[in-house]
């Protein structure tokens, strides 16, 4: 095998796993767990919008020009098509106890990891020194994105063995992009700032139309700041990783 393609396969299954960064929640008692899983939504939610707003749309934009936040509103646009259809499939029962927002968290990190695996197998065509840097950038920028989609789908009503399981094949869409970028980059280049300006577009539907909602079912005063808190722990844990990447 191509010692660079091992490197990447290698480098993209590390960063898969940190799907199963949520695991490390269940060392709360249930209802701990119970009581701080609203927390733990509201700063899922500040972690989509921080990383449309701070990551996924500056970037389509510095590599694809203002035009491309286009996709970004066709995101919206697919995304709440994605839902209807998901709600009409899946939730017609009076007795559904599965949100539909945790599959769609699921599509929207598919698409976010898939770009993922695509940045680390060009920065390993590039060098090994920038493919590793890449890594590791990209590593701390999963770890308050995945913690966040395991609440969400927590939060939705998924099991913790589902949740976990499906979060991680979520993240193994990483190495499809990986090989599409290896064997056929130049493609994959020219389509790069649609993917992140509609990836965005996606973070944004599923924390506005889905997310804040929960958050205000919480009228307590106290608890409804404490969610606040979370709300913009979310966005500021975002930016500082994005300003050491």
């Amino acid at each position: 095998m191509d010692p660079t393609l091992t490197f990447i396969l290698v480098s993209v299954f590390m960063v898969s796993l940190i799907s199963f960064v949520g695991i490390f929640t269940l060392v709360l008692r249930k209802r701990m767990m119970e009581r701080a899983l609203l927390f733990l939504v509201g700063f899922a939610a500040g972690s989509l919008f921080g990383g449309a707003f701070l990551d996924l749309l500056p970037d389509a934009v510095e590599k694809g020009g203002t035009g491309v936040t286009g996709f970004a509103i066709f995101g919206i646009l697919i995304f709440f098509i994605l839902e209807k259809f998901l709600y009409w499939q899946h939730c017609h029962k009076p007795n559904c106890n599965e949100h539909t927002f945790a599959y769609m968290s699921l599509v929207g990190d598919g698409i976010h990891n898939f770009i993922d695996g695509v940045v680390i197998a060009a920065s390993f065509l590039a060098s090994t020194q920038l493919g590793i840097a890449s890594t590791i950038a990209i590593v701390l920028h999963e770890i308050p994105q995945e913690l966040g989609d395991f609440a969400i789908m927590i939060h939705g009503g998924f099991t913790v063995r589902k949740a976990l399981t499906l979060n991680f094949l979520s993240a193994l869409t990483a190495v499809l992009g990986a090989l599409c970028a290896f064997f056929i980059l130049p493609l994959f280049q020219a389509y790069i700032p649609a993917l992140l300006a509609f990836a965005a577009g996606g973070f944004v539907y599923i924390g506005g139309s889905d997310l804040v909602p929960e958050l205000h079912k919480e009228v307590e005063p106290r608890r409804s700041f404490g969610v606040f808190v979370s709300l913009a722990m979310g966005v500021a844990l975002i930016l500082l990783v994005h300003s050491i990447e």
